[in-house]
C-alpha cells in the first residue's frame, strides 16, 4: 500500500478522521488508499508507526477555505497557501505498527495492516 509520513499530532488526526486536509508542497499524481504513518522522532508515542488508512480523493492548490480542515497554526497559514491541499476521507484505523518512513510516497506491505476492531476506542 502507498504510505506517507506525517508529523504528530496531525498523523493521528488524519488517521482518526479529525483532519480532512493535509498540506504539502508537492502535488503528487496518486489518488486512492493511503496509509498514514507518524514521523519518527515527533512524540514518544506513535513514533514511526502506521496508524490508519485514508482515501486520497483530491489534490489542488491550497486556499483559505481549506485552512480550517487542515488544522494549521496561524504561523503556518501563509506558507501553506503556497502549496497543495490533499483532501482525504478516513477509511479505517489500524493496530499501530512500526514503519520506517521516507520522504514522498513509499510502499508498505499490506500484510502488516490489521484493522482495529469495530467500536474500539
Amino acid at each position: 500500500m502507498k504510505a506517507i509520513s506525517v508529523r504528530q499530532p496531525w498523523a493521528s488526526f488524519l488517521a482518526g478522521g479529525g483532519k480532512s486536509v493535509e498540506c504539502r508542497t508537492w502535488r503528487g499524481n496518486y489518488r486512492g488508499p493511503l496509509l498514514i504513518c507518524s514521523s519518527k522522532g515527533d512524540y514518544p508515542i506513535n513514533d514511526g508507526m502506521g496508524l490508519g488508512v485514508v482515501e486520497l480523493v483530491d489534490v489542488r492548490p491550497m486556499t483559505k477555505a481549506d485552512v480550517p480542515a487542515a488544522m494549521l497554526f496561524d504561523d503556518d497559514v501563509e506558507d501553506a497557501l503556497k502549496g497543495f491541499a490533499w483532501h482525504v476521507k478516513p477509511l479505517y484505523e489500524v493496530i499501530p505498527f512500526a514503519v520506517k518512513g521516507k520522504l514522498n510516497f513509499f510502499e508498505v506491505d499490506d500484510a502488516l495492516l490489521q484493522r482495529l476492531p469495530d467500536g474500539y476506542e
